[in-house]
């Protein structure tokens, strides 16, 4: 049986955002390594996380470049996350391999 997540009548999930005193409490209270390494986790998706928060703030700022080179940041940095791969693998298992629009494959043939 799958588990039950704590979701509300929003659709959104219930549990408390942590802050990182929160966080740091969190260890302080159990410093063992498992909590350390999960920890190091959480830390590496919310650098993630501002780096979003970076990158929508640049997306209405009316310049172009930093935008670019915001995303691109982002997209070096999502590349190869577990998570990701993992989703992707599912939808092929899913889905199969993307298809291509028919304007997509006319590009490559005149390239």
């Amino acid at each position: 049986m799958a588990p039950k997540f704590p979701v509300g009548p929003d659709g959104r999930y219930q549990y408390p955002k942590r802050t990182a005193a929160e966080l740091r409490a969190i260890y302080e209270r159990n410093p063992c390594p498992e909590v350390r390494e999960l920890l190091w986790e959480i830390h590496r998706l919310r650098v993630l996380l501002l780096r979003a928060n970076q990158l929508q703030k640049t997306y209405g700022g009316g310049c172009h470049t930093s935008h670019m080179q915001v995303l691109d940041t982002f997209r070096a940095e999502i590349r190869g996350e577990p998570c990701i791969e993992e989703r992707e693998a599912w939808e092929r298992e899913l889905f199969g391999p993307p298809m291509q629009s028919a304007y997509t494959r006319k590009k490559k043939r005149r390239d």
